[in-house]
């Protein structure tokens, strides 16, 4: 149809912006060395790779229980895109190590098991319902979701985190990856699991 009416007589078209932006914007806190983690509990059926200990009389798993030797605890979560295979990579080139220094990994994803099938890992995996443990740490909130923050994410998943704990659930050493672009500091991190299980042995000798 034709008209004589020129753009500048036309009515502006009005855009309806909707703010898609958590309405409470209380950002993340990871928790850091020298805090306590609140201690947690995994069931038999939270594991998607379990622990080579859990007895099959076992039903969970009670969060002291693991932490009789240095417990290296990771995050991990499939939404990373490209930075995922490499994150777990790095944690399959440190397994064998950190068990030689007397501590055991574990690794936890708020992702459902139907999205981690085609993993291959070797060590404990375990599904962290609702993400409780990740929200314990600090490193995953509603209020502060990872695609808001960062650009090329399109879900809300964790922050890349790793830490040693100990007897006490204190922290004796935590990285955090903020931006994504760091790798896990080996060294520090097998001295931290050595440390700890070494003041978790002159801990028993003193008792």
């Amino acid at each position: 149809m034709f008209t004589s009416n020129r753009y500048a007589d036309l009515l502006p078209f009005r855009y309806d912006v909707i703010n898609i932006r958590p309405k409470d914007r209380t950002p993340i806190q990871p928790v850091t060395e020298g805090s306590v983690l609140p201690l947690f509990h995994l069931h038999r059926e939270d594991f998607v790779v379990p622990f080579s200990f859990l007895s099959p009389e076992g039903s969970y798993i009670v969060g002291s229980e693991l932490l009789n030797q240095p417990l290296v605890l990771a995050f991990f979560s499939v939404h990373w895109n490209g930075y995922g295979p490499k994150f777990l990579q790095q944690l399959e080139d440190l397994y064998a190590d950190i068990q030689v220094m007397g501590g055991q990994l574990l690794v936890v994803t708020g992702d459902c098991k139907e999205d981690l099938k085609g993993l291959q890992v070797k060590f404990p995996l375990a599904y962290d319902k609702d993400f409780r443990i990740a929200k314990s740490a600090g490193i995953y909130a509603e209020t502060d979701p990872l695609w808001a923050r960062l650009s090329g994410f399109e879900e809300n998943a964790p922050l890349p985190a790793v830490y040693v704990l100990g007897q006490s659930q204190r922290i004796g050493w935590s990285f955090t990856d903020n931006l994504f672009d760091q790798q896990i500091p080996r060294r520090e991190l097998l001295t931290a699991v050595y440390t700890t299980g070494q003041a978790q042995a002159l801990s028993r000798a003193i008792a």
